[in-house]
């Protein structure tokens, strides 16, 4: 199911897992005042992803549907303060990280999460929630499989957490949840899911573009 919805969502989902702002992460010529506003752009996302994961934990029927959410909520939850010390190597205080307003990508991206999550059930969310997580690590592999590992980049801690065995993991199980999900549905909902997964890829590239474009 996966790979059909990437094929689909082509050439969307190429220019999402190739584009500058990546590129540029594993040359190591990213600018760090866009790698800066990436990252704080990118604290505010994860509230909201968390959201749209508490949302699929709502919608679940049963206690096993539940757990793949609840875990990646809690994972989420437990990591943010990982995310807050990273942002402090960068010269990023907690709180201008607070003070940090939404850019109108973070927005649309992360409205248009919790809109498929209080509209739809876990298929729908999950549709919208996929593109990250798989979309990530196969960024990771990218980077690894194209570029050499470069001695002094700046960027190699981000890029090693991606193409982690950890992160591959969890990108698989996010896959193989959302493959359940879809196990049952017909060709009109399918059709949905499809138009959802490309919707979240295409906002995906605009929140990488919004790091290169510093954009608020």
């Amino acid at each position: 199911m996966l790979q059909q919805l990437i094929q689909q969502a082509q050439p969307d989902w190429q220019r999402y897992i190739e584009h500058d702002f990546v590129k540029q992460l594993a040359t190591g010529s990213l600018p760090a005042d866009c790698f800066r506003h990436y990252l704080k752009q990118d604290y505010i996302y994860l509230f909201h992803y968390s959201r749209a994961f508490a949302l699929a934990i709502f919608k679940a029927k049963d206690f096993a549907q539940m757990e793949t959410p609840r875990k990646a909520l809690d994972a989420i939850c437990q990591e943010i303060q990982l995310h807050l010390n990273y942002c402090q190597e960068w010269g990023i205080s907690e709180e201008e990280i607070f003070n940090t307003q939404e850019s109108a990508a973070c927005i649309a991206y992360t409205r248009y999460l919790l809109d498929c999550g209080a509209n739809g059930g876990l298929a729908e969310i999950y549709a919208a929630i996929t593109p990250c997580a798989v979309g990530y690590a196969e960024v990771g592999r990218y980077i690894c499989d194209n570029y050499p590992r470069l001695p002094n980049n700046p960027y190699q801690t981000w890029i090693d957490t991606y193409a982690s065995e950890d992160f591959q993991q969890v990108a698989k199980e996010t896959a193989d949840f959302l493959n359940q999900c879809c196990a049952h549905l017909n060709a009109e909902q399918l059709q949905n899911i499809q138009k959802i997964f490309t919707t979240a890829t295409r906002l995906e590239i605009g929140f990488w573009q919004m790091g290169l474009d510093l954009s608020e």
